[in-house]
């Protein structure tokens, strides 16, 4: 494996000298769809590269890895590091280690404003470790050198993208299919990797699934046979070939919804078609993430056999669109009552299958009242096949959190208020003696040790001492010395961690003392404190908070500062 070179070892060690505080450092590594499969630059070997950078500096210790595998350096518009970008600003972190610049991003634009206005902000260090880049210890030379390799990387990313974005295109026009999963229903040809043949296996239940909707069967009632005959998904189908993608990682079976039904149900794919480019990205021409219109997709005719006729097709589709006109035609019709927004998001989820707790709105038969609840989707689609039942009103769940975050406040005070007796304590029965001054102290006596030991060796030398009354003296200063140094590191961790400590405490009594006046849970109390919301069968909550490990090191500390002023 490689490693870090001497000149960096040294430069970086330089900046390290001069840092006294622990730094919580988090690893950030990553791999795009194209680096996958080159060993040497793995997600594994990049973290084990990191850690060993990690553990040979006694300043830093890890507290987490962030890994975007699969996610294009384009952009930072990845899951796991707006994760750890969260969790600077939470406080959790305060340094971000990565091998080289390029695993950071690709764009010189984001690149750099990363750099040099997200991280001063967050007062977060960051290091790159194969580019010698420590922001910790920057010149005006390593922020140029910084400059250009984001300028070379940028430059290398959109010359990739030109010339994938112009084959995709050509091939797309040549009616060639580009997916990187067949459709479901078809194989992709093992002569041809861009042409579609029909699956034997899946393609008779494409054609039932459009004769249910021919004969009126609604989407959801198509989506519950589908599951009660047994039949896999799309996702569980890939799943059980062995084919892993995002969607089928999760532990429970994937069932069909009403999403995939609807889908299949409009695609020509099925009539001998290729529509393609119904989503676009280009990077070289500054093109973000969208869908588009459905008159400029790629459409090319009769590429591949179909699986029902046009006729079939054209009649599902007429059903489709009164549905849909009906749809519309109710949308709106209960605007005079309130709505409510869902501040919770992502936040809340289910404590079985994990999904997003939706939040419903149900009318009175009087039509005069709207109620909200939050219910869980995948029972909602599946019943029992799919989840266990979860309901819980909106203002009930709205007061439990509020009660749980301002119960989380007071004990956040309460410890807060008992560290800061404990350290007034503790300054009284060191007699007055300041840390400073005892730090002071123990560095001036191993000084002296140190210069004693030098004489000795000079008396020595001289005559004054002879070699065995040397040694044993000699022997006698480093003892005092080892326990002096001993002294004096635990006194520099103790004054670290309490410090960090009390760094915590400032920053969440900040939060309470916004919102310490609140009467009702808003979205940005909820955004401050919790991380995440499950919700159980029997309607408890397990809230997790945002400063949960400062709690915990808030009562370790206050655990220790009892035992050294009992």
């Amino acid at each position: 494996m490689a490693r870090t070179s001497r000149k960096q070892q040294t430069s970086l060690s330089q900046s390290r000298s001069e840092q006294s505080k622990l730094y919580n450092v988090a690893i950030y590594a990553r791999l795009s769809v194209e680096d996958n499969g080159k060993d040497s630059d793995s997600i594994e070997s990049q973290i084990e590269y990191l850690e060993d950078f990690i553990e040979a500096d006694s300043t830093m210790r890890k507290v987490a890895v962030y890994i975007d595998n699969g996610f294009t350096g384009t952009n930072f518009m990845r899951p796991e590091f707006r994760r750890m970008i969260d969790a600077a600003r939470m406080g959790d972190i305060n340094c971000v280690v990565v091998k080289d610049l390029s695993r950071l991003g690709r764009n010189y634009v984001e690149t750099g404003e990363f750099l040099e206005k997200v991280c001063p902000f967050l007062n977060l260090r960051f290091i790159a470790v194969n580019d010698n880049y420590d922001s910790a210890a920057m010149s005006s030379n390593d922020q140029l050198a910084a400059s250009l390799s984001n300028i070379i990387n940028d430059f290398y990313a959109k010359d990739i993208s030109r010339k994938v974005y112009s084959a995709l295109k050509t091939k797309m026009e040549n009616g060639e299919y580009i997916g990187a999963w067949e459709k479901y229903g078809y194989l992709k040809d093992p002569d041809n990797k861009n042409k579609l043949i029909v699956n034997p296996e899946t393609a008779p239940v494409v054609q039932q699934i459009f004769l249910w909707r021919s004969e009126g069967m609604s989407y959801m009632g198509i989506n519950k046979k589908l599951n009660e005959l047994g039949v896999l998904s799309p996702g569980q189908y890939k799943a059980e070939r062995g084919i892993v993608t995002n969607n089928n990682q999760k532990k429970r079976k994937i069932l069909w919804n009403k999403h995939i039904v609807t889908d299949i149900l409009k695609d020509i794919t099925y009539v001998g078609h290729m529509a393609q480019r119904k989503t676009t990205q280009c990077l070289f021409a500054g093109i973000q993430y969208s869908r588009v219109d459905e008159n400029e997709w790629i459409i090319v005719h009769n590429t591949h056999e179909p699986i029902i006729s046009q006729e079939l097709f054209d009649k599902v589709q007429e059903i489709n669109n009164k549905t849909a006109a009906t749809s519309r035609a109710n949308s709106g019709k209960y605007d005079y009552l309130p709505k409510a927004k869902n501040i919770y998001g992502a936040k809340l989820v289910c404590a079985d299958c994990g999904a997003r707790m939706k939040l419903l709105r149900s009318i009175s038969t009087k039509k005069d009242k709207a109620y909200f609840t939050f219910n869980c989707p995948t029972y909602a689609e599946h019943g029992k096949t799919g989840c266990s039942s979860k309901s819980k009103r909106k203002a009930d769940m709205d007061e439990a959190v509020f009660h749980a975050i301002r119960a989380q406040m007071d004990v956040f005070m309460e410890t807060a208020s008992i560290i800061k007796s404990l350290l007034a304590q503790k300054q009284a029965v060191n007699k007055g003696a300041s840390r400073k001054q005892r730090k002071a102290s123990l560095t001036t006596k191993i000084k002296n040790l140190r210069s004693s030991i030098s004489s000795l060796y000079i008396d020595m030398k001289d005559g004054l001492l002879t070699g065995e009354e040397y040694l044993v003296q000699k022997e006698k200063y480093q003892a005092q010395m080892t326990e002096l140094e001993h002294n004096l590191d635990r006194l520099t961790r103790d004054e670290n961690e309490t410090e960090d400590q009390l760094i915590g405490a400032k920053k969440w009594a900040a939060i309470v003392e916004e919102y310490s006046g609140a009467t009702e849970l808003s979205e940005g109390m909820l955004n401050a404190c919790v991380e995440l919301i499950k919700v159980h069968t029997d309607g408890s909550l397990e809230i997790k908070f945002n400063y949960a490990q400062e709690f915990v090191e808030l009562l370790e500390t206050t655990e220790r500062l009892k035992k050294e002023v009992a």
